[in-house]
């Protein structure tokens, strides 16, 4: 029993060591946005305001191309040449809303790339304003919440990504908020909350190593070694060359011997 705890307390020490090392990007955690579409239809909606014009549609189809070429960029570490496209996406989308208030695709393409720059404040002012214009757009909504997570604001970003994924439980970015209510029950030692979270992320989108590495920590720092050991073997499938993934994976094999005596 002696070993069995002193191993729990050095892995439970390593993983919050591993945590100081640095915040997780933006890009880590949204891996399916360059395949959301410019508009969506929010479910239960109120009415909405009327169709944009086909001019307006021409704008915002302009910057979501912006923002996706420097979301590319991005992921190739090409950072200089991402938010020259970033800014032309701001840019255009300000212009839009400066002519017309409510076009709502222009608030999501806008607040999407505030957040790739890491404008989080500007991304809240942003949604605040576009949920005037419509209270149920869930693409905010979301964004809201991924924004204030970064802002360290826990409180909202869980409300307003419980909002979101109580909506739209299967919509395009439901896997990452998942993951990123993971996240906030982790830092707060809500270990089985965060097992709930990141099993049902790494369901709706299972090729992302961090989130089954996030989900075997969890699970070891609860106990659960035996399914500690299958999330750590997953996230080491996925990316075979991580020390970290290896050594977890070695270190709950331990506490599961230990455990088993």
């Amino acid at each position: 029993m002696t070993v069995l705890l002193l191993l729990i307390c050095f892995s439970i020490f390593a993983q919050e060591a591993a945590d100081d090392q640095g915040a997780i990007s933006p890009v880590q955690i949204e891996p399916q946005m360059e395949t959301v579409p410019a508009q969506a239809v929010p479910q239960q909606a109120p009415a909405a305001p009327a169709a944009a014009p086909p001019a307006a549609q021409q704008t915002t189809t302009n910057a979501l191309q912006n923002f996706r070429i420097g979301r590319d960029l991005e992921s190739r570490n090409r950072f200089d040449e991402a938010n020259n496209y970033y800014n032309e996406a701001v840019r255009i989308c300000l212009d839009e809303l400066n002519r017309s208030g409510v076009n709502m695709d222009a608030y999501t393409i806008l607040t999407w790339t505030l957040l790739r720059q890491r404008r989080y404040s500007e991304v809240i002012n942003w949604g605040d304003r576009a949920l005037r214009v419509n209270p149920n757009d869930f693409r905010i909504v979301e964004t809201m919440g991924t924004a204030y997570f970064y802002l360290n604001n826990f409180e909202h970003s869980l409300i307003m990504l419980q909002r979101y994924t109580a909506s739209m439980p299967r919509g395009d970015r439901a896997s990452s908020a998942f993951f990123i209510k993971g996240e906030i029950f982790r830092n707060q030692r809500k270990y089985h909350h965060a097992d709930i979270a990141y099993t049902t992320a790494v369901t709706l989108e299972s090729r992302v190593f961090l989130w089954w590495y996030r989900l075997g920590m969890v699970r070891e720092a609860a106990g659960d070694f035996a399914y500690a050991v299958e999330a750590y073997q997953t996230a080491l499938d996925l990316n075979p060359g991580s020390r970290e993934a290896a050594e977890a994976l070695e270190t709950a094999n331990r506490l599961l011997l230990a455990a088993s005596r």
